[in-house]
């Protein structure tokens, strides 16, 4: 049986555009995404940056650790991807998650998944969840916190009751236990681990996200298993076959 799929923006269209850029994200919603899902990092100065990686050389040739410097000393170098887009998107610079709160109060019907980075939490802790939460208070009803950490979630969870998503870092009966004691709204589970039997997706009260899948074949692998939040980096370009 087949399900009703819902694409996520995975850090925008990062096949088209910078990933966890601002234009990237408007891309993928003008295309219609009423998912997307982006990454966070924190500066030395507690300011809450959208990347994925903690050194940022991949998107601006430039190697920095956000976590040990201050968001001044990065917030003007172009951060346009050279590697895979050269000089194309020079005019891009890393987004602070107060940035991304604004362009999606634009778009109030967007769920977004904030994934908190795991170099942060091992540098700062909990505080990190704090100055997330405190950066998303204008979209609080969009968000959604994700993480492969599960303390974090569990002090999320405790202290502003706040809906979130565990990535799995593994297919495990312990992590299931784990899963079922949470009770999140939401649980991630990576395309190189999930079963491919239905029978074995673990059921529960919250919804399945898989990631990142980029064919419209795979697409409908996943929702036959009744998974149908499926992340993908060509959101524009697959919404069309995934109806």
């Amino acid at each position: 049986m087949a399900y009703a799929i819902h694409l996520v923006g995975h850090r925008g269209q990062p096949d088209s555009f910078p990933e966890n850029s601002l234009e990237s994200f408007t891309h993928a919603i003008r295309s219609g995404a009423a998912y997307i899902e982006t990454d966070v990092q924190v500066t030395v100065d507690g300011v809450v940056v959208l990347s994925h990686d903690a050194d940022i050389k991949k998107l601006t040739g430039v190697d920095i650790d956000v976590t040990k410097n201050t968001y001044a000393s990065f917030k003007n170098i172009p951060a346009g991807f050279p590697g895979k887009f050269s000089d194309k998107f020079n005019h891009c610079r890393i987004a602070t998650l107060m940035e991304f709160s604004d362009l999606l109060q634009y778009w109030p019907g967007v769920v977004c998944f904030i994934e908190i980075k795991q170099e942060s939490l091992l540098y700062f802790g909990n505080k990190v969840v704090d100055l997330v939460v405190e950066a998303l208070q204008k979209i609080e009803d969009q968000s959604v916190l994700i993480s492969f950490d599960y303390d974090a979630l569990v002090y999320a969870r405790n202290k502003y009751h706040s809906p979130v998503g565990w990535v799995l870092p593994e297919w495990s009966s312990e992590n299931k236990i784990k899963a079922e004691t949470l009770s999140p709204e939401y649980l991630f589970v990576g395309a190189d681990f999930c079963p491919d039997n239905k029978i074995d997706i673990w059921s529960g009260a919250w919804k399945w996200v898989v990631y990142t899948i980029n064919t419209a074949e795979d697409i409908k692998k996943y929702s036959n298993l009744g998974i149908n939040i499926i992340e993908t980096n060509c959101f524009s370009e697959l919404q069309g076959k995934a109806l």
